[in-house]
């Protein structure tokens, strides 16, 4: 077999042993040694003379004839290359979006596209697309709303972001805001209605890696000890000892507790979300299986005991929920938060929120070296990458040289 790249364009027609066989005419044979094809659908480049000439098709002009450009090159790269950009151009030129205002454009795509998500993929959740609105509608649009697409640069949007730096908006804050303004563009890019997404190179800071917080092994019995008093005390057990996000114990169901298995398990399948609707996990590695602490088994089935007999007349657990009010409702987990902060306070610990129990149990297990696929396994981590920064939070410096092997 022979190949038609580099020095192949040049071998004689006679000389090839590869041409097509079959009933083809001996004319159609010598066309089809000399072109050679780009990849599907992006035209044809064929060999004239030593040199390569270029083809790409662009649809139909308004009176029925075909659109096609013809250019000579020199290597193969250069026209693949002529033959992309020819298409690309006429795309953008056919259903542009460059000259539409940021404003108009973001605000088509809050209402049409971003609530469908990415081809191929579950539709955004509830929460992000209300973070993608409030960003739209306090940042971008306020600061970049007038700028047409087509004429947003990297230099602009670094300008933005510095001023919301010196506005006293967090480095974290500002990169959102970059990404949002990069997953609104995107479509764009996707749909062949914009070349360039300059929001993937521009308006990003860079953001200092804060300290991990958790609470010390005081300050984690203080809290745990001043927590009994509390109606949720159960559900604040659960996450000080399992590292669930508040969401995950508050959508889970008893369907999804086994008790009678060794060690006892909890299966994620469902979260609340800040609106009280049960919804799934966002991704894959959040759905799992956390074993359970002996304590944690019985203060549940206790807490399955209190809530069967404090229940009120109209008692009504639609989805059978392990955790919720006494007509059956859904915890509200604003309720959970003002119940841990009375806590805090009583336990006299001055930092910390319900998130920092998940961290705090992150480095319990960090430092009682269990491997990090395993932690990230446990508490449901969507990237290793996550994880890690739990072990690198306890590597103690002074113990570094102790650690290093004698020569």
């Amino acid at each position: 077999m022979c190949s038609w790249r580099g020095a192949a364009y040049r071998l004689p027609i006679a000389s090839c042993r590869c041409l097509p066989s079959g009933q083809a005419s001996g004319r159609r044979q010598v066309a089809a040694a000399r072109r050679v094809r780009a990849r599907r659908g992006t035209g044809a480049i064929t060999a004239r003379g030593g040199r390569l000439q270029a083809q790409v098709s662009l649809g139909r002009l308004p009176d029925g004839r075909r659109l096609r450009r013809t250019r000579t090159f020199d290597s193969r790269m250069q026209a693949e290359t002529w033959i992309a950009t020819q298409q690309l151009e006429h795309r953008q030129l056919t259903n542009p979006v460059t000259d539409d205002r940021l404003e108009d454009y973001l605000r088509w795509w809050l209402a049409v596209k971003a609530p469908k998500g990415k081809p191929g993929r579950r539709p955004l959740a509830r929460s992000t697309l209300a973070h993608y609105r409030v960003v739209v509608e306090l940042h971008l649009i306020p600061e970049l709303g007038h700028r047409k697409v087509g004429q947003l640069t990297v230099r602009e949007l670094d300008a933005f972001a510095s001023r919301k730096l010196a506005a006293g908006d967090a480095p974290a804050t500002v990169n959102r805001m970059r990404e949002t303004l990069r997953s609104a563009l995107s479509t764009a890019v996707r749909q062949d209605r914009l070349i360039r997404n300059v929001a993937r190179y521009g308006g990003g800071v860079a953001s200092p890696r804060l300290p991990v917080d958790r609470f010390n092994d005081h300050e984690f019995a203080l809290l745990l000890k001043a927590a009994r008093d509390e109606h949720f005390f159960p559900i604040l057990l659960l996450l000080a000892r399992t590292g669930l996000r508040v969401g995950e114990a508050c959508g889970l169901r008893w369907r999804d507790l086994n008790l009678a298995s060794e060690p006892p398990r909890l299966t994620m399948v469902w979260q609340l979300d800040r609106w009280g609707e049960l919804v799934h996990p966002k991704t894959a590695t959040s759905r799992r299986t956390v074993p359970l602490r002996a304590e944690v088994a019985a203060e549940l089935e206790a807490w399955h005991q209190r809530q069967q007999r404090r229940a009120v007349d109209g008692f009504d657990n639609v989805h059978g929920l392990i955790f919720t009010t006494r007509s059956g409702r859904p915890v509200d987990q604003r309720n959970v938060a003002r119940a841990f902060h009375r806590a805090r306070t009583a336990a006299g610990v001055d930092h910390g929120s319900l998130k920092t129990f998940r961290s705090t149990v992150a480095t319990q297990l960090a430092e009682a070296g269990l491997h990090p696929s395993k932690t990230q396994a446990f508490l449901g981590h969507a990237h290793v990458t996550t994880t890690l920064t739990y072990y690198t939070a306890v590597t103690d410096v002074d113990e570094a040289a102790d650690l290093l092997p004698d020569l």
